[in-house]
């Protein structure tokens, strides 16, 4: 289908285009490291350090409270989080079941009165570092963004299901523009940090459905950074 050209989705392709050219540097620069290295050697086996970098560069580690005067704490959290997270990657559990018993599971590791014991952010995004790439990585950016372009946030940010589900029909709403600009993405490596040795890794990837996935999601976030969006960075 030929993209029709209105003032109203040149905005959009262009948001799109920054937002593909934004996470191609993301992926290179913290992403690709972060999946390579967090199952260790393609084991079912969590790299503790390398889950508490993740939740770090993906705010989610001020979810994790750490034990006053107990210097080991930093380190035993995410040793135990990385057990759950291990736990719900081999489970047979659908993905939305998964999610769920992680959230319940992250918030018994370190409690928080602010999370009330449920981290779902926490849950969608270890879980697709993990390989589970089906999740739909959950972040109050997108939750912002996803209820402009609903009309109304509704309950997106603390039910998982209904958040994939209006994920879903907004990408789908996107697919053409999001097509376009991954097909363009190649011809832009120049303009990103990533190296010419790099190259051939980078167009491959690009071609990953759940890279389009990232593009989208990075997308959201950009778009979801106030009332009236903006093109800034995620991290």
């Amino acid at each position: 289908m030929k993209l029709t050209t209105t003032k109203s989705n040149i905005s959009t392709l262009w948001l799109m285009k920054h937002s593909a050219l934004s996470y191609a540097n993301q992926w290179f620069m913290t992403d690709r490291k972060l999946m390579k290295e967090l199952r260790k050697n393609g084991s079912w086996e969590i790299d503790a350090v390398v889950l508490g970098d993740l939740a770090a560069k993906y705010m989610v580690a001020r979810g994790f409270k750490t034990e006053k005067n107990n210097p080991l704490s930093n380190s035993q959290r995410w040793v135990t989080a990385a057990a759950r997270l291990r736990a719900a990657v081999q489970s047979v559990e659908h993905v939305e079941a998964k999610v769920h018993t992680l959230a319940i599971e992250l918030g018994k590791v370190a409690p928080v009165k602010s999370t009330s014991g449920y981290l779902l952010s926490a849950a969608t995004k270890f879980l697709w570092f993990a390989g589970e790439h089906e999740v739909r990585i959950l972040d109050k950016r997108a939750v912002d963004a996803l209820g402009r372009l609903r009309g109304v946030r509704g309950k997106l940010g603390v039910d998982y299901e209904q958040y994939a589900a209006v994920w879903k029909d907004q990408f789908d709403a996107h697919k053409e523009v999001l097509a376009k600009t991954l097909a363009d993405l190649p011809c832009q490596l120049l303009w990103t940090c990533i190296p010419s040795d790099v190259h051939t890794e980078a167009k491959t990837v690009f071609k990953e459905l759940w890279f389009a996935d990232r593009v989208f999601d990075k997308y959201l976030w950009t778009l979801g950074v106030g009332a009236n969006g903006g093109a800034t960075s995620f991290v």
